[in-house]
């Protein structure tokens, strides 16, 4: 059997059906879009994509920028505007892996239909719908990786790609961390690239310090946003929301987070989340690859559409064994770093793997179509009739296990596939809105207030951003690490706003609570109230 020859470089025709194929998915995206605040990190980013401060680790600066652009829209609520990043960043990554399949494929058709896999995907889809930052940094990831590639097929013609790629790179830091796993394949790929096509000693010179001024430019960009929103430090600043109030519960002093850098290097590294890090051996590794197996074929992709990839890894190794082995490479490595991860919501940081097996199947799928068309396209009475049955098989094989929900959703208007609630309540989209505002009425004027991180910033949201109470603190009462106990750095906090007569409420009684205050409900049910011990 003889495998396809290199699939030529996209052309402008590729192009328009990558731009048809982001409007597509955009229309399906903003369709079941959340309509409003959420709950959750979602919260958090539609706070503070409007208030500007620093999220939780890793900052995310540069997420929060491009959603404040899209917060100038005048169209929905603020909430929805930052949801509708998401959306875009999405319909943005679906059309990139068309183009990176078409390096891949000569079938048009192969690649759309990686594409449509990916955009099917139960997490994709999900994560499309909500304000975060996973399709945002896919978007910063498939895009510098198209870039690269684009240099790759003229190193010396296209040095402007790999500016770029650098570029992107270095900002999509300031986006997801998980942009920056790309880079061990990324790096191996520009240097065997040019050993491959026996640059010279200048020729490097000249293409290294390209890459190095698009990194060394995106880095910066990227510091240059983190100092400025840490200079502008609002009250919603996820620093003095829960990192600074709560230190003691990671031994760590003011003096340690007096600078801005200090505090860039804590949020960057994560401090509340390094348990979460290689946090076991070669037992851990192994029991997280079978999760992850058993997560691709029961919920994002069928096993077909996974015997799909694999032909199509197959068949770019053997016929763009460069880019065969960059795709390869990316997985393996993107793997292993998420593997050895363990955060409560692991399952989305699966999703960079995702791009790299749309674009894998991509080509699998686009391998038969391109051998009906060698082989039958002399047999004119055969060959439409054949290869239009081809392209209903393989496209039923795409659609058939997860099309179904995804109608209903389109009708819907929602995303009723999705099965956790934790940000997204499917049951009432209304509910955070409602519930916060309902519990902000409660309190009175300047009340300080320590909540879970769930709903804590949907009630910033409404608070600072509408307007409605912005007389009102509030902060995390018990964080990762906490085990259900507030601070001895935030009791601090609470006994010092007692004594200059702020109000002092909570959403529960945290376990160690009683141990420094008096504590009673508040009126109407949703608080209680903290009054320091009487003295002798």
């Amino acid at each position: 059997m003889t495998l396809p020859p290199h699939a030529r470089e996209p052309d402008k025709t590729d192009y328009l059906i990558a731009l048809a194929v982001g409007v597509c998915a955009l229309a399906a995206y903003v369709r079941t879009l959340a309509p409003d605040v959420l709950y959750g990190d979602s919260a958090e980013f539609q706070t503070l994509a409007y208030t500007l401060g620093i999220t939780h680790s890793t900052g995310y600066p540069i997420y929060l920028l491009l959603a404040r652009l899209l917060g100038f829209l005048p169209v929905g609520s603020p909430a929805w505007r930052v949801n509708l990043l998401s959306a875009l960043s999405a319909a943005v990554t679906l059309s990139n892996v068309f183009l990176l399949a078409r390096y891949l494929t000569r079938s048009r058709i192969g690649a759309l239909l990686g594409s449509v896999a990916l955009g099917l995907s139960y997490t994709f889809w999900a994560q499309a719908v909500i304000a975060e930052v996973y399709t945002p940094a896919l978007a910063f990831l498939s895009a510098s990786v198209l870039l690269l590639w684009r240099w790759h097929s003229a190193p010396l013609e296209h040095k402007r790609a790999l500016l770029f790629a650098a570029l992107l790179a270095g900002l999509g830091l300031g986006v997801h961390a998980f942009v920056v796993l790309v880079a061990p394949a990324a790096v191996a790929f520009v240097v065997w690239t040019l050993w491959v096509r026996r640059a010279t000693w200048p020729q490097w010179r000249q293409c290294l310090a390209v890459a190095c001024l698009g990194l060394a430019l995106g880095v910066g960009l990227y510091l240059l946003a983190s100092f400025a929103i840490d200079v502008h430090d609002p009250p919603s600043s996820f620093y003095r929301v829960m990192l600074y109030p709560s230190r003691s519960i990671w031994g760590l002093e003011a003096a340690d987070m007096d600078t801005p850098f200090e505090r860039w290097v804590l949020t960057v590294t994560g401090r509340q989340w390094q348990d979460a890090m290689f946090p076991g051996g070669s037992g851990f590794l192994w029991d997280g690859l079978m999760n992850y197996g058993e997560r691709l074929w029961t919920q994002e992709f069928s096993p077909l559409i996974l015997a799909g990839a694999l032909l199509g890894l197959a068949v770019m190794l053997c016929t763009t064994p460069q880019l065969g082995g960059f795709v390869l490479l990316a997985f393996v490595t993107m793997l292993f770093f998420i593997l050895n991860y363990e955060p409560p919501d692991k399952y989305i940081f699966y999703l960079p793997t995702y791009v790299l097996i749309a674009v894998a199947l991509g080509t699998g799928v686009g391998f038969p179509l391109e051998w009906a068309q060698r082989h039958l396209a002399a047999r004119q009475r055969l060959y439409l009739p054949l290869y239009l049955l081809a392209v209903a098989l393989l496209g039923w094989m795409i659609v058939q296990p997860y099309g179904a929900s995804r109608w209903q959703a389109l009708r819907a208007g929602a995303a009723t596939f999705v099965q956790e609630d934790y940000a997204y309540p499917l049951a009432d989209l209304e509910e955070p809105r409602l519930t916060a505002h309902w519990q902000l009425k409660q309190l009175p004027d300047h009340a300080l207030l320590i909540a879970e991180w769930r709903a804590l910033y949907t009630m910033y949201y409404l608070a600072h951003v509408e307007g409605e109470r912005p007389d009102i603190t509030i902060m995390e009462a018990s964080p990762h690490g906490g085990e259900g106990l507030v601070a001895d750095t935030l009791i601090q906090v609470l006994e010092d706003a007692m004594q200059e007569g702020r109000p002092v409420f909570a959403d529960r009684v945290y376990g160690n609570l009683r141990d420094h205050f008096r504590v009673l409900p508040a009126s109407g049910g949703q608080w209680y109230r903290f009054s320091l011990p009487k003295t002798d």
